[in-house]
């Protein structure tokens, strides 16, 4: 089944998955969504998780970049996005570029933009949902740039053996992280001083153009309406795996993102162990669908 990808086209995460199919040369359909709330067609979809992007497989719904390239992985195997000699250390790579060093690079591409850049309805948006506070960001900048371009820094030395990616020959989940931070400063032009300091790296800008000629695959635009009506028509996988105590199989729960002002899921518990959660919810319009989360991140709640 043609997986689908509910994104816009500015976001970093967004760019991280769509590489992500160009490595493995996947054919996938697109649908493109709000990057503000109120996002109908998605919240229908995953029952309140209304993060940046979510993967859709049939009536699956893959949520966090984690989750995401972990089901790209189990769907189509080779090429990898772990491959030797890192394996899985791609995975604890990806997390550190997707968790403090991401925001180091939000700072960078959008603490040193003027007043009135961003819509008011953007920025009430993040300052409601994710307690960004742009003039606290402004503050923190210079201390933000230098956590990034120390990165790109550590980037170009790990790259100056003559390795073409992070672990060798291959791209991978650690690539992919590393490339969405930069790709997210480099297109944003207020930043361009601190885009230019780390393209100054010529490891670094070589492998950057290495990843950026990857491309996205094959992609087929979709509607919203169309998503739904194509989880209506499909089964959930039967995704039963541990439980870790104290919650037990079937148990009715909920899971919130750490740091996040979105409703939390709710719905019947089918998996939770340090692979992943999983818990089946009923939609009004997509009937049963199996909404997918990474186990780093999310914090699980007895419901009711």
């Amino acid at each position: 089944m043609m997986p689908i990808l509910h994104h816009y086209e500015a976001s970093p995460f967004s760019e991280l998955v769509r590489v992500a199919f160009g490595i493995k040369g996947m054919a996938w359909q697109s649908v493109l969504i709000p990057n503000i709330m109120p996002k109908p067609d998605l919240v229908e979809l995953t029952g309140g998780y209304a993060r940046t992007p979510v993967l859709q497989i049939g009536a699956d719904m893959h949520c966090d970049t984690a989750a995401i390239v972990h089901a790209l992985e189990a769907l189509q195997p080779e090429p990898s996005l772990y491959p030797p000699p890192l394996g899985t250390l791609h995975r604890i790579i990806a997390n550190w570029a997707g968790g403090p060093q991401f925001m180091a690079h939000v700072g960078a591409a959008m603490g040193a933009m003027p007043p009135g850049a961003l819509p008011d309805s953007f920025i009430q948006d993040r300052k409601g949902r994710f307690g960004l506070d742009l003039n606290q960001l402004s503050r923190a900048t210079p201390h933000l740039v230098s956590q990034a371009l120390t990165a790109a820094h550590w980037l170009d030395a790990t790259l100056a053996d003559g390795r073409a990616f992070v672990g060798g020959d291959a791209p991978g989940h650690a690539d992919l992280g590393f490339y969405c931070n930069i790709w997210f400063v480099k297109a944003i032009p207020f930043a361009g001083e601190t885009a230019a300091a780390m393209f100054a790296h010529p490891n670094l800008a070589a492998w950057y153009a290495r990843m950026q000629a990857i491309g996205h695959g094959e992609r087929h635009e979709i509607s919203g309406a169309d998503a739904i009506a194509i989880a209506a028509a499909a089964t959930p996988s039967a995704a039963a795996g541990p439980v870790d105590a104290p919650f037990a199989a079937g148990q009715l729960v909920q899971v919130k993102t750490d740091n996040s002002g979105d409703t939390p899921v709710t719905g019947r518990l089918l998996q939770l162990d340090p692979t992943g959660i999983t818990v089946l919810r009923e939609s009004d319009r997509a009937g049963a669908v199996a909404v997918h989360f990474p186990r780093l991140g999310q914090m699980v709640l007895p419901a009711g």
